[in-house]
């Protein structure tokens, strides 16, 4: 199925047969008047995707075009808790479409199953949902709710595999998706929060692909050696800008896998150490140990990917590949303001966060459609090109061939406007194109 038709099967069957479904175990709908299921979650949906600040009156605006003649006093009324109830069984609904580009971003991602990438955006919440979603309490970024949104991300396809929603008090090394099932010969790309050396040696057995940080103090041992060696020591012996030794990973599980290491330039050592002085001082109110910051001055990956499938300056870019998801998470929350608790009352605040979020989701599935696959565009232009277009998406939406035909305008407009500005370093999909790009300053 392409790209194309499994986009329009996706809108429709939201916009559709789970309106409808989860409008049934809500009960949303008291009455069939003005707003049918379809309508009420067009009129929000997409008012929002146009326009994520969207007033009372935007809305009612919205839902006019999508057949439902109210007034904004009438859609001023629908702030409700079976609303809140609706909009989030629906994005849990929709949360598990699977859609994802047939172009690949890069071949070099062609030599694995799937190349996902695993990280969680946090999201502080109203009052009303602490029992629900407690959150940190007021430590370090939290509050007394909000939740973790465990997101999955396939670089290959683009595709959102998969989105967990979890408590905001829930750290990632304890997500469930650290058991999660992968493909053989897949490999999963994910920051310190997960790492877990019982875990690497799971997918290893699995014939899953890793690539993460090393974590402080964690024990590396080289074969041959029965004792563990200073890192840092050892490195600062070691020959050459880059790395790239076999090791043996954690004092009980000794997993075969490489090392691949290079020294940062001095400026960036310094901003990481800033950085971390700042965290430990928020957190223990303390100063970090002095072997501590000197851990700054190297980035240190592990992986069982071998030699033969992965060089040292690929597992570099690989690796700076994983900050896509954080552009992913930064989209959403300054262009589609999903962060923002916007409204008079909780309800309505908690009405926004859901829209919101899934107003973003059938954003990306549009992003994906016209854009993956070619790193000559923009995605941020890409979201925006896609808000001028939403008021044709509502009549779109009638049929699948409509459908096709507005999607395949949206590709025209974006391959027009929607190209990268010109930048003097070369981004993400430009490196994993072509390797021989980086120009990383290694010392």
């Amino acid at each position: 199925m392409s790209i194309v038709a499994k986009v329009g099967v996706a809108l429709q069957s939201v916009f559709g047969s789970i309106a409808q479904e989860v409008a049934a175990r809500t009960h949303v709908i008291q009455r069939l008047r003005k707003f049918s299921p379809e309508s009420l979650l067009q009129a929000f949906v997409l008012a929002f995707l146009q326009k994520p600040n969207a007033s009372v009156k935007e809305v009612a605006q919205m839902a006019v075009q999508c057949g439902a003649e109210v007034t904004p006093q009438a859609v001023e009324q629908r702030y409700t808790p079976a609303l809140m109830q609706y909009l989030e069984g629906v994005y849990r609904q929709a949360i598990g479409f699977v859609i994802g580009s047939c172009q690949t971003l890069a071949p070099i991602l062609e030599r694995f199953v799937s190349v996902t990438i695993l990280d969680s955006m946090s999201q502080m919440l109203p009052n009303l949902m602490r029992d629900r979603f407690p959150g940190c309490g007021g430590s370090h970024g939290g509050g007394k709710a909000g939740f973790k949104l465990q997101v999955e991300m396939d670089l290959r396809s683009g595709a959102i595999q998969h989105v967990q929603i979890e408590p905001g008090k829930s750290p990632d090394a304890a997500t469930s998706r650290q058991r999660a099932q992968y493909q053989p010969g897949s490999l999963r790309i994910a920051d310190l929060g997960y790492f877990n050396v019982s875990v690497f040696a799971r997918m290893t057995r699995e014939s899953v692909y890793f690539l993460s940080r090393l974590q402080y103090g964690v024990s590396v041992l080289l074969p041959g050696l029965g004792h563990a060696i200073n890192v840092l020591e050892w490195l600062s012996k070691q020959p050459g800008p880059l790395v790239d030794q076999a090791i043996l990973l954690g004092g009980e599980e000794r997993l075969e896998c490489r090392l691949i290491a290079w020294r940062l330039p001095k400026e960036q050592a310094n901003r990481r150490r800033q950085k971390l002085r700042q965290e430990t001082m928020s957190k223990k109110n303390r100063e970090p140990s002095t072997e501590r910051l000197a851990w700054c001055d190297w980035t240190i990956l592990v992986t069982n990917v071998p030699a033969d499938k992965m060089t040292p300056p690929e597992a570099v870019v690989l690796y700076r590949a994983r900050w896509q998801i954080e552009l992913l998470f930064k989209r959403w929350k300054s262009q589609d303001l999903v962060a923002m608790l916007s409204g008079s009352t909780e309800v309505r605040q908690m009405i926004g966060v859901w829209a919101r979020l899934l107003a973003a989701l059938v954003q990306h599935w549009l992003v994906i459609s016209c854009s993956w696959g070619d790193p000559s565009r923009s995605w941020g232009k890409v979201c925006e090109a896609i808000r001028s277009f939403v008021g044709r998406l509502v009549t779109a939406m009638r049929s699948p061939s409509e459908l096709e035909q507005w999607l395949n305008e949206l590709m025209k407009v974006v391959a027009k406007t929607c190209g990268r500005n010109k930048r003097n370093k070369p981004g993400t999909a430009e490196l994993l194109n072509d390797i021989s790009l980086l120009d990383f300053a290694l010392t």
